[in-house]
């Protein structure tokens, strides 16, 4: 019956697939010819705070790496080694411009131990620094940073010890762990533990592809628990630490699904079944229950800390195996296929229902998901943007059936060295000339970057340069949008509406006092502070920066909080084919403008508007770049009292009453203070608002 075979029948009771019930689920096949995938070009498929990203891992991309993996090459499949790879290490600031030129808003990467600690107990601090760095350029880029603290690879040195065979070694990485978290805590707000445990077991300890390249049930099982105890661990030792509690930190789990190839054939689908027990269910099992049955194991074991140790659950998807008892031990041999399915360079098959599938199998652990791999290999890019399009819609399709789903990370940014694969197979968005380094967009590429942008909200753009004056004494000390409302600035609470909408960046405009805002950061937001010399008005200091603006930006102000829909006045914007859209509140006790059929008529900002007048220009605007270039000008002007009236019956009127906030007044100042100090404490969600 074949070894895999008999060991999975001896190790997996039949009742344990009760768990889960159904969890292959049917094996779905779509008539993709027929799918429409508007949806995925009009940027109606995905939130607008989506997760956008791609994904590396250190060893594959970096190049000079000396670790288990290096160690290996020699033995490995393909015999190649990873020499100097993509030179990643020497070219970062390159290729965070690459990733930044794919319009993502999300970089997953591994951080390299054996750089870290390349003897036990010394410290690399240059090498400490070096991830510190690229931390800091990506979030200058306005890309939010994930960090893996295991992807295959670990120092010699703990390799000589054992690694994960011996329990005891778990705290070396914990120690690594400690570190790293220690330093890039402060700014890096999603964590993976391990990524892909049951790879790492199956591929080092039963098929023997990657390191250590043993063929052991016993120390399978062995490494299998060992990891699930590292996991537990290492989440509870960083939920304990400063910024614990704010840090989103989570298991990576491959899931590979296996459907019976036969399916009227009932040893088909009980390999099916024990496979899909071994490789997905016991390990969901365990982070559900706290108990873990490792593969082989006649028993479970409950771990300390493994119950709960996830806030969300990454899933790395790529496939489904087609099962018979005969399962082949090698992965050089092509597995089966259905007649329809193309194969990838890889040889499996392209199975883009399957990711839903993975939805629904790990669904029963209630926790938020986040495709943190999915890719193809594919050396023409010819299979890669239908690949990619397939994946996106079953994605966006399962969020509109109400799945908690995040973000979805593409693997890879780059071509890279493919573990036992060597070069020999492409993942890319960009591919890698191995020999110059040269990247080069692909098509593929451009579909991802395009989709992404499609889906994106644009920069916010916060005009906080005022004087503030009628405050009084508190701006002479202090920039208006500085002051302290409820426990921390006005400028916070319109960025933390702002990051909670999914805008990433914002420009914010300074003049009065700005250099109180050197040092002023914000969770998940990339800031970019620009200070005009002399007070230039609002029009003026938009043009002072307009080398900073992006071709389409939200414009707000430093002094108003308006809890509005983004994503609404965006669309609304998009729809209307508009240069200029501004938001209209019908109740407001003064009225500046008088919109007709969808545009604004005029606009005047006088004491005594005409009695026409039905609206209220209530802050929040979306402005096409262009707007500024053709009105702009040198000097001191006011960007509303200049270009509103100059955009009569081209501008767009958004009406939404929505209730603003302004804080230019002590008794408007503390109006805002107490809204806020209740939805504060009542936990008021953003409906409340309204």
């Amino acid at each position: 019956m074949g070894r895999w075979f008999r060991w999975f029948l001896v190790s997996t009771p039949v009742n344990f697939y009760r768990f889960g019930g159904a969890s292959m689920g049917i094996e779905e096949h779509r008539d993709w010819d027929s799918v429409d995938y508007t949806n995925l070009l009009s940027g109606n498929l995905f939130p607008p705070n989506f997760m956008w990203g791609v994904a590396t891992a250190s060893h594959q991309i970096e190049g000079g790496n000396t670790n288990n993996w290096s160690a290996f090459e020699p033995r490995s499949k393909s015999g190649q080694l990873s020499g100097d790879a993509c030179d990643h290490w020497n070219r970062k600031k390159e290729d965070i411009q690459l990733i930044k030129d794919l319009n993502v808003s999300h970089y997953r990467f591994s951080i390299e131990w054996s750089r870290i600690e390349p003897q036990q107990g010394i410290w690399d601090e240059d090498a400490v620094q070096w991830y510190s760095d690229l931390v800091d350029q990506l979030l200058d880029k306005g890309i939010q940073p994930m960090a893996t603290l295991h992807h295959f690879t670990h120092p010699l040195w703990w390799d000589e010890k054992g690694g994960f065979e011996n329990e005891n070694n778990i705290d070396d990485w914990i120690r690594f762990c400690v570190k790293m978290f220690e330093v890039l805590s402060d700014r890096i707000d999603w964590w993976c533990t391990i990524n892909e445990p049951a790879v790492f077991a199956s591929m080092g300890y039963v098929l023997g592809e990657f390191p250590p390249g043993e063929r052991s049930f016993k120390k399978t099982r062995i490494v299998s628990t060992n990891l699930m105890k590292a996991h537990a661990s290492c989440y509870q030792t960083l939920k304990s630490m400063e910024h614990g509690k704010r840090a989103h930190i989570g298991l990576v789990k491959n899931i590979n699904l296996f459907d019976p190839y036969r399916r009227w054939n009932p040893l088909h689908r009980f390999q099916a079944r024990l496979l899909d027990g071994m490789f997905n269910l016991c390990w969901i099992k365990g982070l559900m229950t706290g108990r873990f049955k490792a593969p082989s194991a006649l028993r479970s074991k409950e771990i300390p800390g493994l119950k709960g140790s996830s806030d969300f659950i990454g899933v790395n998807y790529y496939t489904h195996l087609l099962a018979t008892p005969f399962m082949p031990t090698k992965v050089d041999i092509d597995p089966l296929i259905r007649p329809w399915e193309q194969r990838t360079d890889f040889r499996y098959p392209m199975y883009a229902e399957g990711l839903r599938r993975a939805f629904d199998m790990v669904s029963c652990l209630n926790l938020p998901i986040i495709v943190t791999e999915n890719g193809v290999a594919d050396d023409d890019d010819d299979m890669r943007p239908e690949h990619i399009r397939r994946h996106l819609q079953i994605t966006g399709e399962a969020i509109a059936d109400g799945m908690d789903i995040r973000g979805f990370y593409h693997w890879s940014l780059m071509d890279n060295f493919e573990w036992a694969e060597g070069y020999d197979q492409r993942f890319g968005l960009y591919h890698v000339d191995f020999e110059t380094k040269e990247r080069t967009l692909k098509e593929s590429g451009a579909l991802y970057s395009e989709i992404v942008k499609a889906h994106r909200l644009p920069q916010v753009v916060i005009l906080a340069g005022g004087l503030g004056t009628r405050l009084g004494e508190r701006t002479k000390q202090m920039p208006k949008s500085l002051i302290d409302v409820s426990g921390k600035p006005i400028l916070s609470h319109i960025l933390d509406w702002a990051g909670a909408q999914g805008c990433m960046e914002a420009l914010i405009l300074t003049g009065h006092l700005g250099e109180q805002f050197d040092g002023f950061r914000h969770e998940g937001m990339a800031l970019t502070f620009h200070q005009e010399s002399e007070p230039l008005g609002t029009g003026g200091a938009l043009w002072n920066a307009r080398h900073l603006l992006q071709d389409r930006f939200i414009l707000l102000w430093g002094d108003d909080f308006h809890p509005i829909d983004y994503g609404e006045i965006v669309a609304y914007h998009e729809q209307e084919c508009s240069p200029l859209t501004l938001t209209v509140t019908t109740e407001h006790d003064e009225m500046n403008l008088l919109h007709v059929d969808g545009k604004i008529a005029q606009y005047d900002k006088s004491t005594s508007p005409p009695a026409e007048f039905n609206g209220y220009e209530s802050g929040t605007s979306v402005v096409e770049k262009v707007v500024l270039l053709e009105h702009g000008k040198d000097g001191t002007w006011s960007w509303e009292e200049t270009v509103y009236p100059e955009m009569v019956m081209k501008a767009s009127a958004y009406l939404d009453n929505t209730k603003f906030w302004d804080m230019g007044t002590p008794d408007r100042l503390e109006r805002l203070q107490e809204f806020l100090y209740k939805t504060s404490l009542w936990g008021l969600d953003n409906s409340s608002f309204r």
